[in-house]
This record gives C-alpha cells, structure tokens and sequence, in this order.
C-alpha cells in the first residue's frame, strides 16, 4: 500500500489481540493512497500485561492515534487523559487521537453500525432486538440502538454479571442468561445482532439452540471475515444476513476524520477489502 517510508511518515494503527485478522491496515492505507497522505497504519498484537505501556507509548514514538479492538476497548479507558460524552456514556473507546500530547477517547462503532443500517435499509425504529454478547462493542451496539428508537432490547451473554451492569444505563433492555434462553425466542425477534467473540474460532456453534424465528427478521453479526455460526444458521434457513464490513468501513472512516481532519473517500473501500477476505 505504501510505496515510501519516509522519515516524516506519520503512524496510525490498531491495538488489539488477536489481530491477524483485521482488515483496517487495508482499508486506511487504502485511504492514505488515495489521498496521497504520507501516512502508515499498522496492526499491534497487544498482549494485556502491556496494554498499559502500549498506551503509554503513543505518547513516546509520536503516534497520531489508534483504534482500539477486542478485547481492550473498556479497559484503555483508564489510561486517557480525556474521553469523548458519547465514549463515556458507552463505556467503551475504540478510537484515540494524539494531540497536543494527551490522549483522547472516543466511540465511533455506533455511529458505523447506525450509518450501516441506514445503507442495508435496516429500520429498527418500534422493532425488538437480541443482542449477543456484553463487552465493549455491545455496549456501543445497545447505544445505537437506543438512538434508532427500538421497541425492546434483550441482551445475552456468557457472562450474565457484566450483561447486568448495563442495566443501569437503559430502561428498555432486559438480561437473559444464555443458557436460559429458549428455543422459540427467536418467534419475537425482529434483528439478532452477534456483539460476541462467537465466530473468531473455526469450532465455535451457536451459544443457544435455535428452532422457530420469524420469517423476515434480520441477523446482523459485527464479526467479519469469518464464517461464523450466526452466518451458518443464517444461510441455512434464508434469513437475511449482514456481516461487519459495512460497519467496519463507516466507523473507520470516522476515526480517520479524527486523525486526519477530514472524511475519506469510501466508494470503492468495500471492493478494496474484500480482495482480502477469506
């Protein structure tokens, strides 16, 4: 993607762990071509006794900013030095700017997923939604989802004490434990979204079985790249399924506009990254 390396090349990347799989250096380094921006994105496979130092260390090498993914995009918070409203009301930071020598935190996941949707002609206004999975992209996903007006939000999880804490925050969701869900929930259900980890592994099944849904509901799993168990499940019966490059685009591309000070082109990003999906 970039020909140069220069001495006054600016870095950007993503912190996250795995990482091999992401296609974010892909898609900016797309971006930085196009626009001709003396600019290099790269993956940094974090491990979580360095996260702290990782942190500390786009201060020391000058970096212009990360994005931040699984499984850090709660606990980075406790090592900026300010964060975004609509980052804090989240709970979780997938995006920080350097500037000025501090560090600044913010959310775009819920404004990808929102932007997505909009795209897809997804309208959750007044609908019910299952959401999978409690960690830091669920939370973004539950915000947007209050912002798009839902009826009614069910959220899941394998941990069932962190599903809890959200509570606090929404009046309109309630905790199911995975393992109490039945097999007929779905009858109800107008959009499952697959917030959860479900899917990153080749032997990963369905955290619930599954036996009746309606007919026009949607599956929408941020996990991209992968086929997942949500995806199976999905094809198999002809629901209507979206994958998270939609959202993986359009959240980006926010962050990028922090970085940089503009929007990039994205006309042809999703033709650019899926060169590189499996």
């Amino acid at each position: 993607m970039q020909k140069n390396i220069l001495s006054d090349t600016k870095i950007v990347g993503i912190f996250g762990n795995p990482i091999s799989h992401s296609l974010s250096p892909v898609m900016h380094n797309g971006w930085f071509k196009k626009h001709k921006l003396n600019y290099l994105y790269l993956a940094f496979n974090i491990f979580p006794q360095n996260l702290k130092s990782a942190i500390e260390s786009i201060k020391s090498l000058n970096i212009v900013g990360v994005n931040v993914t699984v499984p850090y995009k709660v606990e980075v918070m406790k090592y900026l030095d300010k964060i975004d409203l609509d980052a804090k009301k989240i709970g979780s930071v997938n995006t920080i700017v350097n500037k000025d020598n501090k560090l600044y935190g913010y959310n775009t996941d819920w404004l990808g997923f929102i932007e997505d949707l909009k795209c897809k002609n997804v309208n959750l206004q007044n609908k019910q939604v299952l959401v999978v999975g409690a960690g830091g992209a669920s939370k973004a996903i539950l915000y947007a989802l209050n912002k798009l007006k839902v009826k009614k939000i069910y959220l899941t999880s394998r941990t069932i004490a962190k599903a809890k804490l959200v509570l606090q925050k929404y009046k309109n969701i309630s905790v199911i434990d995975i393992k109490k869900i039945s097999k007929d929930m779905l009858k109800d259900i107008d959009c499952l979204v697959n917030c959860s980890t479900c899917g990153m592994k080749k032997d990963d099944k369905l955290p619930f079985e599954i036996t009746k849904f309606k007919q026009n509901m949607v599956f929408y799993d941020i996990i991209y790249n992968k086929l997942t168990p949500f995806k199976k499940f999905a094809l198999k019966n002809k629901i209507k399924y979206f994958s998270g490059e939609g959202m993986l685009i359009y959240q980006g591309a926010v962050s990028f506009e922090k970085w940089i000070g503009f929007f990039p082109e994205t006309k042809n990003t999703l033709k650019l990254i899926n060169k590189y999906m499996g």
